[in-house]
């Protein structure tokens, strides 16, 4: 500061302005003074101003840190003996506004002031302990203890600002899990302790919202629920034991290790103790398709055949077969070397990728054969076209190495399928004659194999490799030995028949037989064509032109001679033939004379027979006719018969209800009689009881009179009132009975005496 206005230079001036402090140094004392404004200093000679400076001022919503804070006793900054402010070395004091403030001697920012942290809902910071502290407790938790070095999440929503024993280490966002996703997290934290556990897994399953904890860790990325079909699976893996449910929702144990399929539909979140191996879908095989699957528990390979959905179980792996190079290569399953391509070929066509789990099918052509070896059994089996046939897991095909060319060269061909024949086979060699004449020949042979169709006995078709030169070999040296026997004249002209009679032999007649079989492979030369015989010497070959040209023209003469006497015999026979057919000309027409008398014949007997035959028609049709009408009449008859029944039935009927009617009628009136009757008797029994005095007067009449007549041993006894004048013999006829009335009449009077 510029010195006062003060005439004294050893005195200065200085205006604090509000806001604002400085450090005045106290030369007597070595101390370093705070002087809060708004104040004006006067500094003495032992007085120097360090620095002058605006206090902190924090707003709302911010904080700094500070570092070496001073030491406050009861809210005062604490002094020490020199009356300097004490200060804490090495520690820091988060301020949080507003407040405004100085920087005691010691005292120093950390940093920059900072506004709180306002935390959303998915939002959160990772702080770490820089001093062991015993944490706040938060509502509803219990006080925890940091140690220094741990790190923690704080979750919002609200605000914080961190404490002196805290430093913010990053900003973390939640990750939130939709409802078809899940994660795994590694090394997952115990919320009840807040410690790492360490190689441990933990699944968290969508919808849901977290936050990686420190030391958390995402084990690959999020991942998308498992949604199985009905052709999807999955193979799992148990890294610890648990106990999960299978399909029918029973609980089955699985130990550490054991592997499992898992089946759709459904959907599928593995625990934190299952390992998803790989996922696996049914694989569709047709008709003529099949997979090679290998059993891990025992090694073995089997194969599956279609058409089914094979989906492999978990001791199950799809097994890759390999053939030897030569078949692969037929097959097209690799690219074949040069020597199989050969000069001048296109090479088959290659696909992308081989899949080599699919089973191999064998397309045999017709007419053709292919040796199956089963390594696993050691046995072999011939199968014959035109046939697919599928190999077994450890079946190999045979590669033949075949001679080809002309003349023969060994290992030309390469083949799987071996040609039944008939086919041929052509050769060139040279042969010397027993006068050393060199002679190159030509020959076309023509072969097939004898075959009973038996996978067994056919195998020997196989027996030799290259039988293509095995065969021109061997029937070389034979026409060798034969043009060795004899001298070229003889060999020349008789060429045909001795070549025949070295490959095909004779019979024990000495007859040339007409095939020649070789046991050694059942191969069967039923046919040889000579194609050229010729002198390898320049000169034999001259002057055997020279004979051929003679030979010729003497033919010729011959056939021209031949010619002139078939032309004449011709002629003669021609003349004979005019003779002939007219000789046979005459004879067709006396033949056709007669064949039409014949047919003159045939037809007036067809129309006589034609006649009669319409005659028996219109009889048979008037007999017809009159049995129609006779069956009508009694059709009609008939009719009127069963109306005239009918008419009677009804007839009958009608009476009999008639009668039921009246009978019925005289029942009802005997009935009303009845009861009209009745009534008469009821009301004349009425009145004989209102005569007799009715009432109770009536009834102990009767029961006096009644004991009268026990006591008087009467069996009846009819009561009278007194002084009625009623005839008792007619009045009680009805109520005696039979024989009644003899025996009332002797006590009449004894009854009216004692009334």
């Amino acid at each position: 500061m510029p010195p006062s206005n003060s005439g004294s230079e050893a005195i200065q001036r200085i205006s604090l302005k509000n806001r604002e402090y400085a450090y005045i140094e106290d030369a007597n004392r070595g101390v370093v003074l705070v002087e809060i404004g708004p104040k004006v200093l006067t500094l003495e000679a032992h007085l120097t101003l360090v620095m002058k400076s605006r206090m902190v001022e924090l707003g709302t919503g911010s904080w700094c840190v500070v570092r070496n804070p001073v030491v406050r006793a009861e809210g005062r900054v604490a002094l020490d003996d020199f009356g300097q402010a004490r200060i804490a070395v090495g520690d820091r004091e988060v301020r949080v506004g507003p407040q405004v403030f100085p920087l005691y001697p010691g005292e120093e920012l950390e940093g920059e002031i900072a506004a709180e942290y306002v935390l959303g809902v998915n939002e959160a910071l990772r702080l770490r302990a820089l001093t062991a502290f015993t944490e706040e407790p938060s509502s509803g938790s219990a006080p925890r203890r940091r140690e220094a070095g741990d790190e923690w999440l704080m979750r919002g929503p609200g605000r914080y600002v961190p404490n002196a024993a805290v430093v913010v280490v990053s900003d973390e966002k939640a990750r939130v899990l939709k409802e078809t996703e899940y994660c795994v997290v590694l090394n997952p934290v115990d919320r009840a302790t807040g410690r790492i556990q360490e190689g441990r897994r933990k699944v968290i399953s969508g919808p849901d919202v977290f936050f990686l904890e420190p030391g958390e860790e995402l084990e690959g990325d999020v991942r998308r629920k498992h949604v199985l079909s009905e052709m999807q699976g999955l193979k799992l893996q148990a890294l610890d034991e648990l106990s999960e449910p299978e399909e029918g929702g029973a609980p089955r144990a699985r130990r550490a290790g054991d592997t499992w399929i898992v089946r759709g539909p459904r959907t599928y979140v593995p625990s934190e103790k299952v390992l998803i191996l790989k996922e696996i879908s049914a694989l569709s095989l047709g008709q003529s398709e099949g997979l090679y699957v290998r059993d891990l528990r025992s090694g073995k390979v089997s194969l599956v055949q279609g058409p089914c959905q094979f989906m492999p179980e978990a001791h199950q792996e799809l097994h890759e077969k390999r053939l030897s190079p030569e078949a692969e290569a037929l097959l097209g399953l690799v690219p074949p070397p040069p020597a199989v391509q050969g000069e001048g070929k296109v090479p088959r066509p290659m696909p992308e990728k081989v899949d080599r789990t699919r089973a191999i099918v064998l397309r045999i052509e017709d007419n053709t054969a292919v040796l199956i070896n089963d390594f696993e059994t050691n046995h072999a089996r011939v199968e014959f076209g035109p046939s697919k046939v599928m190999l077994r897991p450890y079946e190999d095909v045979t590669v033949l190495d075949l001679s080809g060319g002309t003349p023969k060269k060994a290992r030309q061909l390469k083949v799987l399928m071996l040609r039944l024949g008939p086919d041929f086979a052509t050769d060139l060699f040279e042969v010397a004659t027993r006068d050393h004449a060199r002679l190159r020949i030509k020959l076309s042979y023509k072969w097939q194999f004898d075959v009973e169709g038996d996978s067994e006995k056919d195998k020997a078709i196989f027996r030799v490799n290259d039988f293509i030169g095995y065969v021109c070999e061997n029937l070389a040296s034979r026409i060798r030995q034969v043009a060795a026997e004899n001298d070229f004249e003889t060999f020349h002209k008789t060429a045909s028949v001795l070549i025949r009679r070295a490959i095909f032999g004779v019979d024990e007649g000495g007859k040339p037989r007409k095939d020649r079989l070789f046991s050694e492979n059942q191969l069967r030369i039923i046919d040889i064509d000579i194609k050229d015989i010729a002198p390898v010497d320049d000169k034999t070959a001259l002057k055997l032109r020279e004979a051929i040209d003679t030979n010729i023209q003497i033919q010729l003469d011959a056939s021209r001679q031949e010619a002139q006497a078939a032309a004449e015999l011709k002629r003669i026979r021609s003349e004979e033939e005019k003779q002939l057919a007219d000789i046979s000309s005459h004879r067709k027409a006396e033949a056709e004379r007669q064949s039409l008398i014949e047919l003159q014949n045939r037809n007036n007997q067809l129309a006589t027979l034609s006649r009669a035959k319409v005659e028996a028609e219109a009889q048979l049709e008037k007999a017809r006719v009159e049995s129609e009408e006779a069956l009508a009449r009694a059709e009609a008859e008939a009719r009127a018969s069963r109306i005239r029944t009918e008419a009677e039935l009804e007839r009958e009927r009608k009476m009999t209800e008639m009668t039921m009617e009246r009978q019925k009628r005289l029942n009802d009136l005997e009935v009303e009689r009845q009861a009209r009757l009745s009534e008469v008797e009821a009301g004349q029994f009425r009145q004989r009881v209102e005569a007799l005095g009715g009432g109770e007067n009536f009834v102990k009449a009767v029961a006096a009179q009644a004991q009268a007549a026990v006591v008087g041993g009467l069996d009846k006894v009819v009561f009278l009132p007194s002084g009625s004048n009623l005839n008792l013999f007619d009045s009680m006829q009805g109520l005696l009975g039979p024989g009644g009335a003899g025996a009332a009449r002797p006590g009449t009077g004894g009854g009216g005496g004692g009334n």
